[in-house]
């Protein structure tokens, strides 16, 4: 079996992400590794919009927004972490797309194992690809993806 000495555990907030949180305490306390918490917001994007600068009053609001979001997703990682007691070396929100920004915070804290729950895809789901399979797809380390049934 690997040892790990840092972890990265990716939550979105559902059960599974949840049960991954768990797991991934659990692996810290047995290899006495670090443990940091991500969860990505990924803001709504208009792909009619992309070439457009919104500046202004509207360019304001989207910026106002997007800072509730992440305020919103802190407070709400920092309860769930603290309601479970999990000792975090770090507790973090990032804006972005999650499959490729939890690849490259797993670089940043140079993990060597991240911890993503996984779910059952089906239809148009399945074939676009879960965050999970893309992340055990690019990351340079161990994936572990924790099913709701595990």
């Amino acid at each position: 079996m690997a040892q790990y000495h840092t972890l990265l555990v990716a939550v979105d907030f559902s059960s599974t992400s949840t049960k991954a949180l768990a797991r991934a305490q659990a692996l810290a306390d047995t290899f006495n590794a670090t443990l940091h918490v991500l969860h990505v917001t990924e803001l709504p994007s208009y792909p009619v919009l992309e070439d457009v600068a919104i500046t202004g009053v509207a360019g304001a609001w989207v910026d106002e927004l997007a800072d509730k979001a992440v305020a919103a997703a802190e407070k709400r990682l920092n309860q769930l972490v603290a309601d479970a007691g999990i000792a975090a070396e770090s507790i973090k929100v990032v804006t972005g797309v999650p499959r490729r920004i939890i690849v490259e915070q797993a670089k940043a804290c140079h993990a060597d194992l991240i911890v993503v729950g996984r779910r059952g895809l089906s239809g148009l789901q399945r074939l676009l690809g879960s965050t999970a399979d893309s992340v055990l797809h690019d990351a340079s380390c161990d994936v572990l993806a924790v099913s709701l049934d595990d």
